[in-house]
């Protein structure tokens, strides 16, 4: 059986991430997410929230249109600080390359639903 991360590197666009290399990847589309697991023995919630992740994707007419980073373990520390993340796991939403939302910890699911329609919204703003 297949990891919830498999299903989503499985995505069309979608990619293991390293400090080096986030800026290209997320340039590299109009609109991206980028999820920072954490330990994921520490932080089990992380699977919780990759499913999440996959199901938002599921319901939404764009999704297509959005590219999913896996940001790499030894690279988290340089991503969260270059886009302000402090709590694990966490979904960085970014809209050319610009921070729409952050995600961090388990949430509700009207709260990943706002923040995905933000995202694909024509008028979306950086946070």
């Amino acid at each position: 059986m297949s990891s919830i991360f498999d299903t989503l590197l499985a995505l069309p666009g979608a990619g293991r991430v390293d400090a080096a290399g986030v800026e290209a990847f997320v340039g590299g589309a109009s609109r991206s997410v980028l999820f920072i697991t954490g330990d994921t023995l520490q932080r089990p919630e992380a699977a919780d929230v990759g499913v999440v992740l996959r199901e938002v994707l599921k319901g939404l007419p764009a999704a297509q249109d959005i590219r999913v980073g896996i940001v790499a373990r030894a690279e988290e520390g340089a991503v969260m600080k270059k886009y302000g993340v402090v709590v694990l796991p966490a979904l960085v939403l970014l809209r050319d390359g610009q921070v729409v939302d952050i995600l961090a910890r388990m949430r509700d699911w009207d709260v990943y639903a706002h923040a995905f329609a933000k995202l694909v919204a024509p008028d979306a703003v950086p946070a």
